[in-house]
């Protein structure tokens, strides 16, 4: 994974590497054997940033579209593919704004997510993945954000240890726009 870091801060210069501690590791997509993803801050042409909920959900949740990084696959080529996937739209990656490197109770990186800033330049937002379930988008601004990640923080049962983790991407992307 430090070959993919590497890469990105050549590309982009600096690129903050956050290592929050996780409680748990057992809820999706860490449960089932994926080892990292792309996070997709998408700018709408009026600033705002899309934030996607799924059919399965509980009511109310949205949170920043992800994706898995397939076996040998370069960090770009899954970012473009998964917004292509998920959102239709074409894009321009304005930059990396975090690997956000996840870690057990025991210290060890057990997930990372990738989390770029790209602005929107083309397209009809619609799913091109329909195995993705997504049933809404919103378009969200800082307050926005900050609410999105706050209900994530307050889901029960089930959901918590999820909502925790999608969370934080929220307010590593909030905390970078501020």
């Amino acid at each position: 994974m430090d070959r993919n870091l590497s890469a990105l801060r050549k590309r982009y210069g600096k690129v903050p590497l956050i290592q929050p501690a996780l409680t748990s590791v057992d809820f999706p997509p860490l449960r089932g054997g994926r080892r990292s993803e792309v996070a997709m801050a998408i700018q709408r042409p009026s600033g705002g940033i899309l934030l996607q909920t799924k059919a399965f959900y509980p009511p109310a949740t949205f949170r920043l579209p992800t994706g898995g990084i397939k076996d040998g696959e370069d960090v770009e080529h899954a970012l473009l593919r998964e917004v292509y996937e998920e959102s239709n739209l074409s894009v321009d990656v304005d930059r990396v704004v975090a690997v956000v490197e996840y870690t057990g109770s025991d210290g060890r990186a057990v997930f990372r997510s990738y989390l770029f800033l790209v602005r929107e330049t083309g397209g009809e937002l619609k799913v091109n993945d329909p195995d993705e379930q997504i049933s809404g988008w919103e378009e969200r601004d800082l307050a926005g954000l900050r609410a999105a990640g706050a209900q994530l923080r307050r889901l029960e049962g089930t959901w918590q240890r999820w909502g925790q983790f999608r969370a934080m991407t929220l307010d590593v992307l909030v905390h970078a726009l501020v």
